[in-house]
């Protein structure tokens, strides 16, 4: 299976940025039968945090956006947010290191097994 996170990054490198804030997702295909992983593009989205507060409807735009993913890693998850995100079909990970490392560690720990991601991309 393939499948798609994304992560909230300002460079491409590291998971530098909060969910609420992030502008940018980085986008990795993670294949689980050749257990190899690309770095495809990123998506932009206007961020749903408003200084502290936030708006359904915003969270609603970054997940349209991020339709396609099967799950988000950020450098921080806010509760509201990280409840808002897995009621919609996705897993969440707050893991503030190098986007490299965490699908390392993804792979290692066969972590679409453990948390039963959907696949949306074909096989």
């Amino acid at each position: 299976m393939v499948y798609k996170i994304a992560f909230a990054s300002s460079d491409g490198i590291s998971t530098d940025r909060h969910f609420g804030a992030a502008e940018r997702f980085y986008i990795a295909e993670l294949d689980t039968e050749k257990m190899d992983y690309e770095i495809t593009g990123f998506t932009e989205v206007r961020a749903p945090c408003n200084g502290g507060w936030h708006e359904v409807s915003k969270f609603e735009a970054v997940l349209s956006a991020l339709a396609d993913v099967s799950a988000i890693t950020a450098q921080r998850i806010g509760s509201g947010a990280m409840e808002y995100i897995r009621e919609n079909g996705k897993a969440a990970y707050q893991i503030p290191l190098d986007i490299e490392q965490v699908l390392c560690l993804f792979m290692e720990e066969k972590q679409w097994e453990v948390d039963k991601w959907r696949s949306h991309t074909k096989n």
